[in-house]
């Protein structure tokens, strides 16, 4: 307790300068297109409605966002262990719960429901960082096993994608901290000799969408479904959209999951290739600013946190849009801070509370 009531002191003196406009008016830009496109995405169909959700997990998480900027630096470095355990735990946990739709990724607490997953990203990115910048040996490769059995958990719920997005976000910092060099090798040649396995041992309709994918001429009517009406929805829209709520395979429902991971479908048939191209500049925006954070910054915890928050980013923005447009295989990867789910907007608004922390804290010793 003592540790606790130290970090907060040493928090009061801990200044912040400059307000972080680019990245701040870029996240609240995205937080509302995403409240907008799934009203519209949901538009006469039995999930009508769920925007209101949308809007609490919104305020939510915009709280989250400048709350974390308050949050002193030491607090976050002595509490990273204990959440990084904690999520690790409910990863556990959620494997008792019952199933939704086949699949245990949900926790209910009374009425509101979170994915483990999700908040389990931000805390290893924001736990490995810190272990990296302390040169902890020990801690860094039992850490590292427990994410290992996390990738496991995750794959059983089954979660593939996030099971991808944990194994290269780890990836990711141990190559950019330029150590482990034979642990990174053995890694990366390891995941390329296991994929035909993993593949084998795939559920059925992961398989598909792979197949799907890779035939999409064969499996137009069935794997390929979704993305090949998505593709005609975003093509539809042209350059400028057919306007707000006026998309027609939106409102007669011809796009499957429209409000989560085709969200991309409804923003290009109603806003056009204009549209799509605005919301990926709101992404490089933020990416950029963090790029900016890594250059500038001496703390080796803030340049491994802002290179892992730049690739989660990147690599759900990269994903979710190549799924939508058949460059991809599909997945359950949403877009982040649009796509419909409060545990994704919550865990992306305090990864980039954090980031704006940091780039707020090097105005102040930059001037």
């Amino acid at each position: 307790m003592a540790f606790f009531k130290t970090a907060l002191f040493e928090g009061k003196n801990e200044r912040i300068k400059g307000i972080e406009f680019f990245l701040i008016i870029s996240y609240i830009c995205l937080l509302i297109i995403g409240y907008f496109a799934i009203k519209s995405a949901v538009l006469n169909s039995s999930l009508e409605g769920i925007e209101k959700q949308q809007l609490m997990w919104m305020i939510i998480g915009i709280s989250g966002f400048f709350l974390t900027i308050f949050i002193p630096e030491r607090l976050i470095k002595i509490t990273a262990p204990i959440l990084f355990y904690f999520s690790f735990f409910l990863l556990i946990l959620v494997l008792f719960m019952p199933p939704i739709s086949g699949s245990r990724r949900w926790i209910r607490v009374g009425p509101v429901g979170f994915q483990p997953s999700e908040l389990f990203k931000l805390f290893l990115l924001i736990y490995f960082s810190y272990i990296l910048s302390e040169k902890d040996l020990k801690t860094f490769y039992f850490a590292s096993f427990i994410t290992l059995i996390s990738s496991v958990l995750l794959y059983k719920e089954p979660d593939f994608s996030t099971t991808v997005i944990v194994l290269t976000t780890w990836f990711v910092l141990v190559f950019i901290s330029g150590k482990f060099e034979k642990l990174w090798q053995y890694t990366l040649g390891l995941g390329i000799i296991s994929a035909p396995i993993i593949f084998m041992n795939m559920k059925e309709y992961q398989k598909g969408r792979i197949l799907g994918f890779l035939f999409p001429e064969q499996y137009t009517l069935t794997y390929f479904y979704n993305t090949d009406q998505a593709i005609k929805a975003i093509g539809s829209g042209g350059w400028f959209g057919k306007g707000y709520m006026n998309g027609y395979m939106n409102l007669s429902g011809s796009v499957p999951e429209s409000e989560t991971d085709f969200i991309l479908s409804v923003i290009g048939e109603e806003f056009g290739f204009i549209g799509i191209s605005f919301i990926i500049l709101l992404y490089a925006i933020i990416i950029w600013r963090l790029y900016v954070g890594y250059k500038k910054s001496n703390d080796l915890f803030w340049k491994y946190y802002y290179v892992g928050s730049s690739f989660l980013i990147f690599f759900h923005v990269f994903q979710n849009i190549g799924m939508n447009l058949g460059l991809l295989p599909v997945t359950g990867i949403p877009l982040p801070l649009i796509s419909y789910g409060g545990t994704s907007i919550l865990t992306f608004s305090l990864i980039l509370g954090l980031a704006t922390k940091g780039l707020m804290i090097e105005k102040q010793i930059t001037g």
